[in-house]
């Protein structure tokens, strides 16, 4: 009989603390307000957009200080090419020579930039940047291509015409073509001239007149004394009239044509638009972007 007095009792026990339990269990699953966890959020976050940099707006070097850059455009408006492609001058016709916008290139090796169909505006009109040929044949007959820069190469631009209605890199032997045509301003008169080894088995008299031929200059075989004085048949006549005849543009192109230096690292260039004030003017140059390269004011 004790026995089931102490069950009983131990089952009342057991059931006022389930009551307690139950009456408590809110309180105990909620928590406190600083202890309430939330339940996970549903909100979708979409991927970031895929970089897209727009050609019109082509960020330029974070390097270049905001005062380089020039009034009335944002960094964004800036090529990638700025300061390395540089107006380097920009005079007005004069009496002497014409109108002309030089630039230059500033260029890392291996690097190289085409600026064919880049623009160069003024507040007077603007210019897209011709092609030319890149090695000059005496034929003229090589076709004209893209003018890619690299290193520290020069473009002159001539806002004038072309005696022969062609732009072109500057070799060691175009400097002839200025006995035919008469080119404003001159072609480099640097012509390379014969080494005295060449010509040693000449005679004394023709070798002399062989080196007075500075320049690029050839000989008058129709009003010059003594090429008129060298029509014999003598040997040293024949062999002296034969040489004479490769002192020409095609003779330098043969001979010369793979040397190391034979171009030049300048371009020529011919439009014939004025677009320059003769007093004051801005000059802007833009890649094939719209982007701005470079400015020059005078």
């Amino acid at each position: 009989m004790a026995n089931f007095i102490k069950i009983i009792f131990f089952l009342i026990i057991v059931a006022g603390i389930g009551i307690y339990f139950l009456s408590q269990s809110p309180k105990i699953f909620q928590g406190s307000p600083q202890e309430k966890v939330s339940a996970p959020s549903q909100t979708f976050v979409s991927p970031a957009p895929t970089s897209y940099t727009s050609p019109s707006l082509s960020p330029a070097p974070q390097a270049i200080s905001d005062y380089l850059i020039p009034s009335g455009f944002s960094r964004g408006q800036l090529s990638p090419y700025f300061e390395k492609i540089n107006i380097s001058a920009s005079y007005a016709y004069s009496h002497f020579n014409p109108s002309e916008i030089k630039l230059s290139s500033n260029l890392s090796d291996n690097e190289k930039v085409n600026i064919t169909g880049w623009q160069i505006k003024t507040n007077n009109g603007e210019i897209i940047i011709p092609q030319a040929i890149n090695v000059y044949e005496p034929s003229g007959l090589f076709p004209q291509q893209d003018i890619v820069l690299s290193g520290n190469n020069y473009v002159n631009i001539y806002l004038s015409v072309n005696p022969i209605n062609k732009n072109f890199r500057l070799n060691n032997c175009i400097g002839y073509l200025q006995n035919d045509y008469v080119f404003s301003p001159s072609l480099p008169q640097n012509c390379p001239t014969p080494s005295r080894s060449e010509i040693s088995y000449l005679s004394g008299q023709c070798q002399s007149y062989i080196l007075s031929l500075w320049g690029c200059k050839v000989p008058d075989k129709d009003s010059d004394s003594f090429y008129v004085s060298i029509g014999g048949s003598s040997e040293e006549e024949v062999e002296c009239r034969a040489f004479l005849d490769t002192i020409d543009q095609n003779g330098c192109f043969r001979k010369h044509r793979f040397d190391s230096d034979f171009l030049s690292n300048e371009w020529r260039l011919w439009i014939r638009e004025h677009i320059l004030d003769s007093q004051h003017d801005r000059v802007l140059l833009f890649d094939k972007q719209g982007l701005l390269v470079d400015e020059y004011t005078y």
